[in-house]
C-alpha cells in the first residue's frame, strides 16, 4: 500500500524535536517531556475529529468513539503532569488518573463490539450502552479497590493495576484485529485497520512502559519514554489523516463468524472485570456477571428477532417477485409463462389420475376496433373487466385463468369433462355479453367473445401442447363461423405410424 509518507515524516519530526529539547536541557527532561506526551494523544484526538468532519459524526461511523478514547487518554496524561509537576506526587498509581486511563478503552470496546453499527435497532443500542456504562463502573470500583486518590498502598497493588491494563490492552488489540479481518466494506475496513495498527502498537508500548519503567522508576520523562508514550498516538494520527489501509481478501465465512461473535466482545469485557471483583466485592461481581449474561441474552434475542423479521420480509418480497413473474400485470391473471407451467403440471396429473382436462380459449371479438376507436386505455379497462368476470366463473380453486395473448384468455379446467366444459363456455359467452361494453364498430354493437373448447384425450400419444393446438383450432372455427359462439375441437386422433 502507499504509505502516508508526509504524515509519518511529520511524526518523526515531532519525535526528533522532543529528543533535541531533552538533549539540550537534560536537567529539565521531565518538565519538558510532558508537553510532548500530552500533545501526541491530543494530536490524535484532533485527527479523529477531522475524520469525523470528513466521514460524519454519526455513531456508526466509529471515528467519534475513537476521538473520545484519545481525549480520555489526553486527560489522563494531563492529570499525570499536574500530579507530578504541580503537586510533586511520585506515586505509582494515583487512583483518579488510573481510572481515566482505564476508561479510555471503553469507547473502543463499544465500537469493536459492533454496538455502534448503523443497522442496529435503538433498543439494542440502549442495551449495549447500558453494558458499556456497567463496564465503566466496574472498572471504577476495581481501580479503587487497589488504590485510592493518593495512590496504591504498595507495589503489589500497583502491579495488579498494571496487569489490569495489560488485559485491557490485549483485549482491545484482539477485538480490533478481528474486526479488521472481517470488515464488510471499505468504511469499516478503514476504521478497524487504523484501530488494529494502533491497538497493537499501544499494547507493546504499554507493556514496556508499565513493566519496565513505571514499576521500576518513580519518575517518567526523558528520551527513554519517547517511543513508549508518543509513538502509538503519532502512528494513529498519521494513519488516520488519510486512512490508507491495505486491501484484504476476506473470506465470507470468516466475515460471518466474526460479525456474529462481535456482540460478545462487550459482554465478555463486563464479565472479565466482574470476575476480578468477585474476591473483594462479591455481590458487585455477581451483579456484573448477571449484567453481562442478561445483556448479551437480551441483545441476542432482539437481534435474532430482527433477523427473523428480515427473513420473513425477504420471503414475502421473493413471493411477490415470483408472483410478478407468473402473473399478467394488467389483468392479474396468469401470464403465458404461468399458463405453460400450469398446463404441464395439470396435464401430467391428468395422465396419472385418468381424469379429463378441458381447455377453453376465449378471444374478444373485434377487440382491435375498440383500441382504434376509443384508445388503448379503454381497451385495457375492457380487458380488466373481462378478466375479473372470467375469474368469477372458476368453479374450483384448481381452475386457472390466464391471459394467453393480447385479447385472448385461457381457462384450464382440471377434472372437467365435455359437458362441464360446455357449461362453463356458455357462461363465458353470456357473461361477456352481459357486461354490455359498447363496441360501435362491431356488428353486435357490444363486446362479445368467441370460445374454442378442447378436452384432453388421456393417452400417452397426446402431449400438453396438443390440447392447446386443438383448442386454438376450435377458436379459429368459432371466429370464422361468425364469432360470438362456441366451437368444439374434434376428438384427438394420433398421427399414424410412418410406414416401415
Amino acid at each position: 500500500m502507499p504509505l502516508p509518507k508526509i504524515e509519518l515524516a511529520l511524526a518523526l519530526a515531532f519525535l526528533a524535536l522532543h529528543v533535541l529539547v531533552v538533549a539540550l536541557f537534560p536537567q529539565n527532561d521531565m518538565t519538558l517531556s510532558y508537553p510532548f506526551m500530552i500533545a501526541a494523544p491530543l494530536l490524535a484526538t484532533l485527527v479523529m475529529l477531522r475524520r469525523c468532519l470528513l466521514d460524519g459524526f454519526a455513531l456508526h461511523k466509529g471515528w467519534v468513539l475513537v476521538a473520545a478514547s484519545m481525549l480520555l487518554w489526553t486527560l489522563g496524561m494531563a492529570m499525570s503532569a499536574a500530579s507530578e509537576l504541580v503537586l510533586d506526587s511520585h506515586n505509582l498509581t494515583p487512583g483518579a488518573i488510573m481510572l481515566v486511563y482505564i476508561q479510555y478503552g471503553v469507547p473502543i470496546t463499544y465500537a469493536a463490539s459492533g454496538a455502534n453499527e448503523e443497522r442496529q435497532s435503538k433498543v439494542v443500542r440502549v442495551i449495549d450502552a447500558a453494558m458499556a456504562m456497567a463496564l465503566g463502573y466496574l472498572f471504577y470500583v476495581y481501580v479503587f479497590s487497589l488504590t485510592t486518590l493518593q495512590g496504591a498502598a504498595d507495589t503489589d497493588h500497583a502491579r495488579q493495576v498494571v496487569w489490569m491494563f495489560d488485559l485491557e490492552n490485549l483485549f482491545l488489540a484482539f477485538c480490533c484485529v478481528l474486526r479488521y479481518l472481517a470488515a464488510k466494506g471499505h468504511r469499516e475496513g478503514r476504521l478497524f485497520g487504523v484501530l488494529a495498527i494502533y491497538t497493537v502498537a499501544y499494547l507493546f508500548a504499554a507493556l514496556y512502559f508499565n513493566h519496565v519503567l513505571a514499576l521500576e522508576a518513580s519518575r517518567i520523562g526523558g528520551y527513554r519514554t519517547l517511543w513508549v508514550i508518543e509513538v502509538p498516538f503519532l502512528l494513529l494520527a498519521a494513519l488516520g489523516w488519510r486512512c490508507v489501509i491495505p486491501p484484504l481478501v476476506r473470506r465470507p465465512r470468516l466475515v460471518r463468524i466474526i460479525h456474529s461473535g462481535s456482540p460478545l466482545m462487550l459482554a465478555l469485557a463486563v464479565l472479565l472485570i466482574a470476575l476480578f471483583l468477585l474476591r473483594n466485592h462479591f455481590y458487585l461481581g455477581v451483579g456484573g456477571v448477571v449484567v453481562a449474561l442478561v445483556g448479551y441474552g437480551l441483545r441476542s434475542t432482539l437481534t435474532q428477532a430482527r433477523h427473523i423479521a428480515s427473513e420473513d420480509a425477504l420471503r414475502h418480497d421473493r413471493a411477490a417477485l415470483e408472483s410478478m413473474a407468473w402473473e399478467d400485470g394488467l389483468t392479474g391473471a396468469l401470464n403465458r409463462r404461468g399458463f405453460d407451467n400450469a398446463l404441464q403440471r395439470e396435464y401430467a396429473r391428468a395422465l396419472r389420475t385418468g381424469q379429463p382436462l378441458s381447455l377453453l380459449m376465449v378471444d374478444i371479438d373485434y377487440f382491435k376496433r375498440i383500441n382504434d376507436r376509443y384508445g388503448h386505455l379503454v381497451g385495457d379497462r375492457c380487458l380488466q373487466a373481462l378478466a375479473a368476470e372470467l375469474h368469477k366463473l372458476r368453479r374450483r380453486s384448481t381452475d386457472l385463468l390466464a391471459r394467453y395473448g393480447g385479447e385472448e384468455f385461457a381457462l384450464l379446467l382440471p377434472d372437467t369433462d365435455l359437458d362441464g366444459a360446455t357449461t362453463v363456455a356458455m357462461q363465458v359467452r353470456e357473461t361477456v355479453r352481459g357486461l354490455a361494453i359498447v363496441n360501435a364498430d362491431s356488428p353486435f354493437s357490444i363486446v362479445t367473445a368467441s370460445v374454442g373448447l378442447a378436452v384432453s384425450a388421456i393417452s400417452g400419444d397426446q402431449i400438453a401442447t396438443d390440447l392447446v393446438a386443438r383448442a386454438d383450432e376450435a377458436l379459429y372455427e368459432a371466429k370464422h363461423s361468425g364469432r360470438d359462439r362456441i366451437a368444439y375441437a374434434p376428438p384427438f386422433e394420433p398421427a399414424p405410424d410412418a410406414p416401415a
